[in-house]
């Protein structure tokens, strides 16, 4: 303390510059064909009063992919050569050589339609993920194909060269339906072959059988998406800090020379006080949805206490300066921008999601 009681510079505590912070959410909203009853009394307080005091605009239907493409500047690439970038967030370097995204699906038939159950309704385990991925490296081991499962829903395909396609993620090709998103472009029809050709061999192996025995959906295809090398990407995106889990997020984030994080156990105090743009990935609605309509209700209400109400109070504090919550759904969306000070428009009556949703 100086003299006067006056504080010198070294002993005045620091104050944390004013965070501009955008939050990701995909699978916020559902499918349109979901109708009301999965929002139906849903206590989401806070969500809700930031949908209804920051200024708004809809969204069209979109996945994270296109999100984190579009934000990046990705989308105009031929074919966003999205499964590298995820290997990067996997921790795996993809080198220079050729990779797409080779998913565990389960195939279903239904009348006249082909349909896939996406990996999250699976439950594969990291042992049968790791029997299935090396009985189709001997198989294909002739085609100069390597597969790798670093995780066991999340399986990549190692090509000799690039791909000439137009492929359909994994989540998309669940909604379309299994024919209507098959690979299209110059090299569609070989590689359309090897998926026909992992059917037949998957739907042999001792895994599924054992699957099949205890009344789990087999794993009975594998689907091809995001075909590409690893691009060199411009520095200075939009953000200093990524904080997620997500590994296309991640591995964005690390090609483009910014800081990829997983998010904060505490939340919002540890976003807050970072002092440079940032990106909240919040993801873990995807995973909920695949485990059912109740698991995702849950997961949401965790998400509104955990996430929207500490950042909705951070604004208050000054801690985060502005909040922009972009809520992704595969038919439609809403992004919301909050400031500080639009955050007391206490006369905007607030609704419920279902309402929003409509």
């Amino acid at each position: 303390m100086s003299p006067a009681g006056i504080m010198s510079p070294s002993t005045m505590p620091v104050r944390a510059a004013p965070v501009n912070l955008d939050v990701v959410v995909p699978d916020l909203f559902l499918a349109a064909g979901a109708g009301a009853q999965p929002y139906r009394a849903l206590a989401l307080p806070a969500l809700e009063t930031i949908l209804a005091r920051g200024g708004a605009r809809s969204l069209a239907g979109c996945s994270i992919e296109d999100w984190l493409a579009g934000r990046f500047g990705l989308r105009g690439e031929p074919e966003p050569p999205l499964a590298a970038l995820s290997l990067i967030g996997e921790g795996i370097d993809p080198g220079e050589a050729s990779w797409m995204h080779a998913d565990p699906v389960h195939i279903e038939a239904r009348g006249d339609r082909l349909l896939l159950s996406t990996p999250a309704t699976l439950a594969i385990g990291a042992g049968e993920a790791a029997s299935l991925a090396a009985s189709l490296n001997t198989h294909f081991a002739g085609d100069g194909l390597e597969f790798l499962a670093p995780a066991p829903c999340r399986w990549y395909v190692r090509a000799p060269a690039t791909p000439r396609l137009r492929t359909t993620p994994t989540a998309e090709a669940a909604r379309r339906g299994f024919r209507d998103a098959l690979p299209r472009g110059e090299d569609a029809p070989r590689w359309v072959s090897i998926l026909n050709e992992a059917q037949m061999l998957l739907h042999e192996h001792p895994c599924n059988a054992a699957r099949e025995a205890r009344g789990a959906p087999t794993v009975n295809g594998i689907w091809f998406w995001g075909a590409g090398r690893a691009p060199r990407l411009r520095p200075g995106a939009p953000y200093g800090i990524v904080w997620t889990a997500h590994p296309l997020a991640a591995g964005i984030a690390t090609a483009a020379g910014l800081a990829a994080r997983r998010p904060p156990e505490d939340g919002a105090a540890g976003i807050a006080g970072a002092g440079t743009p940032q990106l909240l990935v919040l993801e873990s609605l995807t995973a909920a949805l695949g485990a059912g309509i109740e698991r995702w209700r849950a997961e949401l209400e965790a998400i509104d206490a955990r996430w929207f109400a500490p950042l909705f109070a951070a604004l208050g504090t000054g801690a985060i300066d502005r909040l922009a919550l972009h809520c992704l759904g595969p038919d439609s969306g809403r992004e919301v921008l909050l400031s500080r000070w639009t955050r007391m428009r206490l006369w905007r009556a607030q609704r419920s999601l279902a309402r929003y949703a409509a």
